[in-house]
């Protein structure tokens, strides 16, 4: 007989699952902690160049984004099989936004594909993509523009593989449906097609100055 768990559906089978010893708000606090850190670090890091503070913004919503690709999610690829019987802080953290939605506690295997290619490629092209904004390398943009797209397609299709089924997975809470599935996933919607948005205007602009010096007849 299955252990007794807050998941959805209730007639889900977790039969190695042990509670969490951390409160919901310790856990949150601690994200905020540790993205406070990321923030302090990176400003620091960037102090000395001469960037503009919309430039300053995007590196670090990469380099964000890599440490949660590589470490948060990462952790989820190594551990997904026995996630639900552990108990460290990471594993905590994903008990508790797996009430948004279980798939995460029993190796779903969209789930854990998506994961896989997020940890291993999508985090550490992140870093470099941060690095290249900090730095000003000239293809920036279009490695922006490529992150962007990955995020906004695989955000897309972790939404619909769920929606289209009624959302079975996710308690219906507001805390665990709007802030933790649509809310914090959104980050990811949002911010890329911003992003993306930027680097296409910034290279469309460079194109037509590179038409130009070319002496090219100009096309609506």
């Amino acid at each position: 007989m299955s252990a007794s768990h807050p998941y959805y559906p209730q007639d889900l089978h977790l039969t190695e699952y042990i509670p969490n010893t951390r409160s919901a708000s310790e856990l949150i606090g601690a994200w905020l902690v540790a993205l406070s850190i990321v923030t302090i670090v990176t400003f620091a890091w960037l102090a000395p160049k001469k960037l503009t503070l919309t430039e300053r913004l995007i590196t670090l919503w990469f380099i964000t984004c890599g440490f949660i690709h590589i470490i948060f999610e990462g952790h989820f690829v190594l551990n997904h099989k026995t996630l639900v019987s552990l108990t460290d802080i990471i594993s905590q953290e994903w008990k508790e936004y797996a009430k948004s939605d279980s798939r995460y506690l029993h190796s779903d295997s969209f789930v854990l594909a998506i994961e896989a290619i997020t940890s291993l490629i999508w985090g550490p092209l992140c870093l470099f993509i941060s690095y290249a904004t900090a730095k000003r390398f000239p293809s920036r943009h279009i490695w922006s523009a490529l992150m962007c797209f990955a995020h906004i397609y695989g955000n897309a299709l972790y939404y619909s593989t769920t929606i289209i089924r009624g959302c079975p997975d996710s308690r219906p809470e507001f805390l665990y449906f709007w802030v933790y599935f649509i809310g914090l996933n959104g980050l990811w919607l949002i911010t890329p097609i911003t992003l993306l948005t930027r680097s296409i205007i910034m290279i469309n602009a460079a194109m037509a100055r590179a038409d130009d010096n070319k002496g090219y007849k100009k096309n609506v």
